[in-house]
């Protein structure tokens, strides 16, 4: 029997699990949609503040699973043990989750202490382990229980204090079902050999990622108003939804250009090139709905986010450029070059930050779409280059970055 191609394994990887995770985000998109009109726009700032804080701090306990996790499970050994990376996690997001909780407490905004629970589900969350096992429904599941969850009880929600509870809601039911369904197996190799391999070059570009594609909502609340924060939050979630799905369809990619990098090179330049194809039709097609998204803003959040709709044409564009440049991500992943791949996008959320600094006082949420543009294209021209350097040369080779 002939072995399935790789284009076959990663639509059998990515097909389920992006159903699943489509109609999660549709139902978490809807459930946002619906606090933003029930919490009006200040509180719904607040909200929308305390809720991206929290993704932070879950960011950190996760250490870059979500994308090194799915390469470390699928690269069987290669680059350190699973069971030091989920204990790892594990402790730093009990701890983090805590610390969230005390400190909402401790500046007056107790009622906001439940998004600590999304702390705690990002760090301990395994849906990266059925990733790398190239099991696309057990990936799927616990993200489509979290965003149907989230949208059924948004309609109960009248204050901060209940969209706090409804979104600790769901994302602690996801996390329960992703640690059921993906139970870790016995290792192959030494594992106290292996398991100094925590370092963390992926989570501080993952971390870096995130800096990028919405500190611009915090600074605007700091800067401007948390008025401005929230219209700026409801518009980002349509670009957002976007750029969810295609995350998770990256995340599919990731194990199979890792097990091609070391058993089918050729495999491995037939995937790259035939994924870019994809995604620059996916830049396009965005670029097509980007008129569309204009007449959306007062459908979907109602007339007091009118305001947001310049905003978010400049975000369609670069989302747009981020869909374009999007399979570089898991290739220079794949390569183990994880400094280099770490650096670029620092770089990226640095030069971001600095640039919303100076131009939302003057331009404000105009200002900060147009440094998301900005920083968005730097980062996809550095990871071109990358990904050129990184074609060459296996991990094993010697010209190959160590991965911490």
């Amino acid at each position: 029997m002939t072995a399935p191609s790789l284009g076959s394994r990663w639509r059998a990887v990515a097909v389920p699990m992006a159903l699943l995770r489509l109609g999660g985000q549709a139902a978490e998109f809807v459930g946002w949609a619906i606090l933003a009109r029930r919490l009006g726009t200040s509180a719904f700032g607040d909200v929308a503040i305390a809720f991206l804080l929290a993704r932070y701090a879950g960011l950190v306990a996760d250490w870059g699973a979500s994308f090194r996790g799915a390469r470390d499970v699928a690269a069987r050994g290669r680059h350190g043990s699973v069971h030091a990376y989920v204990r790892k996690r594990s402790l730093i997001a009990a701890g983090l989750g805590l610390g969230a909780a005390l400190l909402a407490m401790a500046i007056g905004y107790a009622e906001l202490a439940p998004f600590a629970v999304v702390v705690v589900s990002i760090g301990m969350s395994r849906d990266w382990i059925a990733i790398g096992r190239e099991r696309g429904v057990r990936a799927g599941i616990p993200l489509a229980v979290q965003g149907t969850v989230l949208a059924v009880l948004s309609l109960l929600v009248t204050t901060p204090g209940g969209a706090a509870l409804v979104v600790a809601a769901g994302y602690g039911l996801s996390v329960i079902i992703s640690i059921l369904l993906n139970p870790l197996e016995p290792e192959l190799g030494d594992d106290e050999e292996m398991s100094s391999n925590t370092y963390g070059w992926i989570l501080a570009a993952v971390l870096a990622n995130q800096v990028t594609s919405s500190t611009d909502t915090v600074l605007l609340g700091l800067l401007k108003s948390s008025a401005d924060a929230g219209i700026y939050a409801a518009v980002y979630r349509i670009p957002n939804a976007w750029l969810a799905i295609l995350t998770l369809m990256l995340g599919s990619l990731l194990p199979m250009a890792t097990t091609s990098r070391h058993d089918d090179i050729e495999g491995h330049h037939r995937l790259r090139a035939r994924s870019l194809k994809v995604s620059a039709i996916g830049a396009g097609l965005v670029l097509l709905v980007t008129p569309i998204s204009w007449f959306l803003v007062p459908v979907l959040f109602g007339p007091a986010y009118l305001s947001g709709r310049a905003p978010l044409v400049i975000l369609m564009v670069a989302t747009a450029v981020i869909t374009l440049a999007a399979p570089l991500h898991p290739f220079a992943i794949s390569s183990g070059r994880d400094r280099s791949y770490a650096l670029i996008l620092v770089l990226g959320a640095a030069g971001n930050v600095a640039a919303n600094l100076l131009i939302i006082p003057v331009l404000g949420m105009v200002g900060a779409a147009l440094t998301t543009l900005c920083a968005q294209t730097v980062i996809g021209v550095l990871l071109w280059r990358l990904a050129h350097e990184a074609t060459a040369p296996s991990p094993g080779s010697s010209a190959a970055e160590p991965s911490g």
